[in-house]
């Protein structure tokens, strides 16, 4: 019997439902985490031509897929940040400052958490229905009954065009947001585009961009394991696709907040790493 089950718990005390299905999906998820770390060490040094097809299949998906999506909307939140910003700084006559907030803000918050965000809104719940479905169809049972492990050959290879797709999709949207910036700082806030160069060039620096990335590869990887959780440990019924992935979207956004807190928790209590 499973040790995160209530009933084996039953001669001593009893654990509460609630208390046992959260503590039963955190062993579930560190179980899978794991496997998919062991297997994303296998994809990497594989060098069969349908294991890289395969991850290759999921990055067009996942990522260039997505494309289109994050840049309209990263153009918007560059424009959202700079009128946001410059009418905070009104009051104090500072909104000329707007330029040089939205380079390190857009490297560090907004490019990484927004592509995220998005990712999930289009990625997580359509993951989390596949495997769903599978196992509803006796999909999953039947790898395993061939001793094919759903893992190495579902899981890893989504995870790893993932870990690919985002901090690329970051990037891409770090710079689509500055040029959401320069069209609001020059078009409607009236500055040149020399002057907004300047302060952007004043505020950034290039270590804004690793920290957007490596938020960005942890975020990747919440989202890939939770999605991917949430899918393979459903019920075999046909209705628990929905809930899974439903499930997926909300677990995949309060992982990716919390994991954003905690990050920003640590440049902001330890000194120097700013």
């Amino acid at each position: 019997m499973e040790p995160d089950s209530p009933q084996s718990h039953s001669a001593t005390y009893a654990v509460p439902p609630g208390i046992a299905s959260v503590g039963g999906r955190f062993i579930s998820r560190g179980r899978l985490t794991l496997g998919a770390l062991y297997w994303l060490a296998w994809l990497i040094v594989s060098p069969r031509v349908i294991v890289s097809a395969g991850v290759q299949r999921e990055i067009e998906a996942l990522g260039v897929g997505a494309l289109r999506l994050v840049a309209s909307a990263s153009v918007l939140v560059g424009l959202i940040a700079t009128f946001q910003i410059a009418s905070q700084l009104t009051a104090y006559g500072a909104e000329a400052m707007a330029s040089r907030a939205i380079g390190w803000f857009a490297a560090r918050e907004l490019g990484p958490l927004g592509v995220a965000i998005l990712v999930i809104a289009r990625s997580a719940a359509g993951t989390a229905g596949e495997f769903a479905s599978m196992s509803a169809g006796g999909e999953l049972d039947a790898l395993r009954a061939m001793g094919l492990d759903p893992v190495k050959y579902l899981v890893a290879p989504k995870l790893a065009a993932l870990l690919v797709a985002l901090p690329t999709l970051t990037v891409v949207a770090d710079g689509l947001i500055v040029f959401g910036g320069w069209i609001g700082n020059t078009v409607f806030l009236g500055y040149s585009t020399h002057f907004f160069l300047e302060q952007f060039r004043a505020s950034f620096d290039v270590f804004d961009i690793f920290v957007g990335v490596g938020k960005s590869v942890v975020f990747a990887f919440i989202i890939g394991v939770i999605a991917a959780d949430e899918g393979l440990s459903v019920e075999r019924r046909v209705d628990a696709i929905g809930n899974a992935a439903t499930r997926a979207v909300v677990f995949c956004l309060i992982g990716v907040l919390a994991a954003d807190t905690v990050i920003n928790a640590i440049f902001y209590f330890i000194p120097g790493l700013t």
